[in-house]
């Protein structure tokens, strides 16, 4: 085997890796919470700096990602 149809090869693979991890994680119910800073004198938020957290719903979905098949 060509070491570049080896790469090609190791690059396709985790193409399909990540694409599946993707995958998975959109059937996933999950929601999307948006905290921002607060100034410390007034303790006013600070709608310049916004953090986004997603939170998943289902724990055994994302548990699934990392497993592989049984009773293949």
């Amino acid at each position: 085997m060509n070491t570049m149809d080896h790469a090609k090869v190791m690059e396709a693979l985790e193409k399909y890796v990540v694409f599946n991890y993707f995958h998975g994680l959109l059937d996933a119910p999950m929601h999307k919470i948006v905290l921002f800073s607060i100034f410390p004198h007034t303790a006013s938020p600070n709608l310049s700096d916004p953090h986004y957290y997603f939170i998943l719903e289902d724990l055994s979905k994302l548990s699934e990602l990392n497993c592989g098949k049984f009773e293949n």
